[in-house]
């Protein structure tokens, strides 16, 4: 395997910096384990009642192959760039919350 050059960073080191956040509408699932049994790298589990978990977000690599294969459109895969993570991170100190619908 080759070793990175001084002062670059491999695309591995640069992915578990910012790693893509999974979604996973538990509502929408009906617990098939198709994302589980389709992710490569294992970044996907199912509980004891069949339902998907993010077991390991690190081993994600943002193929979508979990996405692409769920029937009940139950699950998302997005890649984050740093600025929408430290928002999220915001959001979730503050506990800001969306504004509510006119009316």
């Amino acid at each position: 395997m080759a070793e990175a050059k001084p002062g670059t960073k491999s695309k591995k080191s640069k992915d578990a910096e910012n790693p893509p956040t999974i979604d996973i509408y538990k509502r929408w699932c009906k617990g098939c384990g198709l994302c589980a049994s389709f992710c490569p790298t294992g970044a996907l589990a199912r509980d004891e009642a069949g339902y998907p978990y993010v077991k390991d977000i690190s081993q994600c690599t943002n193929c979508g192959w979990c996405e692409i294969r769920c029937p009940d459109f139950a699950i998302t895969v997005r890649k984050q760039s740093k600025e929408g993570r430290k928002k999220d991170e915001e959001i979730k100190e503050t506990g800001e919350k969306g504004t509510a619908p006119p009316g």
